[in-house]
């Protein structure tokens, strides 16, 4: 499955592109997310509890910062197991000044997948879930850099 768009926010790119690299704040726009550990600068984990239809859970996740250009791009990868299910997920982010100036255009892009359990409610119901959960993060991203 795979999920884009672009957002703008009213602070330079040096500034979202250090919330995005910080393990610790990037994980506090994750709905329901408890016990991240920060393993090194590059890699970290935690807990999420999640949920598609009938099947909810937690879920432990690993993930990896794997390329760094500041103030531009950053790509992480994330694998994720529980609930006889496993996600997979790689993103990035290309962050770049708005038009005229008023703050940053972030485009970023997500490729995700998921096996087990959770892939056998169907593609529509695994869909509209991820759709939920990138809406929600963006939202959160979106606050939480405007409010700084």
């Amino acid at each position: 499955m795979h999920y884009e768009g672009s957002f703008e926010v009213p602070v330079k790119k040096e500034k979202v592109y250090d919330f995005v690299m910080d393990p610790t704040r990037i994980t506090s726009i994750f709905p329901d997310v408890q016990d991240v550990k920060v393993i090194d600068e590059n890699n970290f984990s935690l807990k999420a509890k999640v949920g598609i239809s009938f099947i909810r859970g937690m879920m432990d996740v690993k993930m990896s910062i794997v390329e760094r250009k500041p103030p531009t791009f950053a790509s992480m990868k994330a694998k994720g197991n529980g609930m006889s299910s496993s996600v997979e997920l790689e993103n990035t982010f290309t962050m770049e000044d708005a038009p005229g100036g008023s703050g940053t255009l972030v485009r970023w892009a997500a490729d995700a997948k998921i096996s087990g359990l959770m892939a056998s409610v169907g593609s529509r119901l695994v869909d509209a879930a991820a759709q939920k959960y990138v809406s929600e993060i963006i939202g959160s991203l979106k606050e939480k850099l405007s409010a700084s």
